[in-house]
């Protein structure tokens, strides 16, 4: 028996048959079928047999509650039924009905070995009907499932030429004429870092980058160009003090680098560990720590990160407020977010250690205050201004009293102290908005 002679409508009920099938009950489905056409081929019984009312168990699971599709783009890809469905499965067929017949011998019947099972495919290979089992199993381009979107027939290519667009938040399906292509996506680009030096107007640049951010997410762009636009964004946030902008970024940075695209890699793993400091997400910092490789741990960025990391862990506020004023790159932009917590920490360890009072000169060295107008200011802020009477300056014979240094005023500790506590405890939960 030849494979052009196998029935029609078999040929059909197993073209049907696979066309229904998942990828959780495939193995099954396959099993059963080689099992049903065995029993009809050795009663001789596969041109008698209505193929069109054969049913598989494995195709007939148990009843389930009916699961809601949501009507959303992401299901526009999952058709049923139609005039695709139709082409999909006349090309299968045909490729059923063309596949050249395997070599005689025992791997002829396919994924079939030993036992009765294997005989059977053995002699019908011998009989020239070898290719039904290979037909039965298609290729992986050729099969149709329902539970797959077909994520290439809904991207986006846009066809706008617009180099400036707004941001608005998509509610239906992108229309391309409004989207604008990767090559005029490199002319905004050009023409957004040229107005941020001009003008410097952070709202209309942020609302713009996230225009292009948004027509490359739509258009599934993932390259080179895709990292630069979220860098340039990410530093311009940082240098503004928008935190969650930042975070937005260096989340979606994370994901790009993973495909192996150039960008600045370093530069961002030392912000996300300067970011997680401030935010205190310790299990995402420890996760971070863990996949550090040899060679990330030799970069600047990451050395000075950890180097903060160390020094806040153990207490040694003097070497944080250094390493504060010797960050690389943008750093210190990240490490502002911070100090004042930092600050009132650190005073409240100076009110501990210095029962008696502490002046604010020392203040102002050991915790980086420029002077001490700054200083003082920093102190009422959190209502800790409090010092102690100052002695009245003694003349010398022959001129007047010199005035008191404001750098000699010492710091009542004791007064001080319940007011850093309570001052520390509106730190607990850091303002990381937009955090991932």
């Amino acid at each position: 028996m030849s494979a052009n002679s196998w029935p029609p409508a078999l040929k059909a009920y197993v073209n049907e048959t696979f066309a229904k099938c998942t990828d959780a009950n495939r193995a099954a489905v396959e099993t059963e079928l080689k099992d049903l056409v065995f029993k009809a081929f050795e009663a001789d019984k596969l041109w008698t047999i209505d193929w069109a009312k054969v049913s598989l168990k494995a195709l007939n699971p148990p009843k389930k509650r009916k699961a809601f599709v949501p009507s959303t783009p992401a299901s526009f890809g999952v058709t049923h039924g139609g005039a695709d469905e139709n082409d999909r499965r006349d090309k299968r067929a045909r490729r059923f009905e063309n596949a050249p017949p395997p070599a005689a011998g025992p791997s002829a019947g396919g994924a079939v070995a030993g036992g009765m099972a294997g005989r059977m495919a053995g002699r019908m290979a011998q009989a020239g009907m070898g290719s039904m089992y290979i037909a039965s199993t298609p290729e992986p381009e050729g099969i149709y499932d329902p539970n797959v979107i077909d994520w290439d027939r809904e991207t986006v290519v846009g066809t706008s030429s617009k180099l400036e667009k707004p941001f608005l938040r998509l509610t239906t399906l992108p229309d391309p004429t409004t989207i604008r292509p990767l090559p005029i996506l490199e002319q905004t680009l050009a023409l957004l870092k040229r107005k941020w030096r001009d003008e410097g107007n952070y709202a209309w640049i942020c609302d713009q980058f996230k225009s292009m951010r948004q027509d490359l997410t739509v258009q599934r762009i993932k390259n080179d160009f895709t990292c630069s636009v979220y860098e340039i964004h990410a530093r311009i946030a940082l240098e503004k003090g928008d935190l969650g902008e930042f975070n937005q970024c260096q989340g979606q940075l994370r994901e790009l680098y993973k495909h192996g695209l150039n960008g600045h890699q370093m530069e961002f793993l030392g912000y996300r560990i300067l970011y997680l400091l401030f935010s205190r997400n310790r299990a995402e910092l420890n996760s971070t720590m863990v996949n550090l490789t040899p060679q990330e741990t030799c970069d600047e960025s990451v050395v000075h990160a950890l180097s903060v990391r160390q020094a806040l862990g153990t207490g040694n506020y003097v070497k944080f407020f250094r390493l504060w004023n010797s960050a690389p790159k943008m750093g210190a932009y990240l490490i502002d977010h911070f100090v004042p917590r930092e600050r009132v920490s650190a005073l409240l360890t100076m009110s501990k250690a210095y029962k008696q009072g502490f002046p604010l000169s020392l203040v102002m060295k050991q915790l980086s205050f420029e002077s001490s107008k700054e200083a003082e200011e920093f102190l009422t802020l959190y209502n800790v201004a409090v010092f102690k009477p100052q002695a009245k300056p003694v003349a010398v014979a022959g001129s007047k009293p010199a005035p008191p240094l404001a750098e000699d005023k010492v710091l009542q500790a004791d007064v001080i102290a319940p007011r850093l506590v309570e001052a520390l405890a509106k730190f607990t939960k850091a303002d990381a908005k937009g955090q991932a």
